[in-house]
């Protein structure tokens, strides 16, 4: 078992039961966020589990799996930290996003979530 891995997987079930149930809690993160210019604090967050993600792969069956979300996770990290300034598009499109597209968004959490959550079950 990978420890890591749970823990991950515990933090995709959280994000994507709130995404699911409450939303709003999501939104207003995202605009403590962008209000304060702390983006980079969620890119620094994703960087790490991104690379964690990335050096516990060898560990488990679902290599290919665990490699894809640590490289999607490393990649939008970089993205928040390079491109902080210039998300507001991008974040003016989420806030006004239906609760039906983060329902969806969230459903997708659940399910990377249990990948993950199978990851740290399934080792080598």
């Amino acid at each position: 078992m990978i420890p890591f891995y749970l823990f991950e997987s515990l933090l995709f079930l959280l994000f994507g039961a709130v995404l699911i149930f409450r939303s709003r809690i999501l939104k207003n993160l995202i605009v403590f966020f962008a209000q304060r210019k702390l983006l980079f604090i969620p890119g620094i967050f994703e960087i790490t589990f991104g690379l964690l993600t990335l050096h516990f792969r060898h560990e488990t069956r679902m290599a290919p799996f665990v490699f894809l979300v640590g490289i999607l996770l490393f990649i939008d990290g970089i993205f928040y930290l390079l491109l902080a300034e210039k998300l507001n598009a991008t974040i003016d499109w989420l806030l006004q996003l239906e609760e039906s597209s983060y329902r969806i968004y969230g459903i997708v959490m659940l399910l990377v979530a249990l990948g993950i959550g199978l990851a740290a079950q399934f080792t080598v």
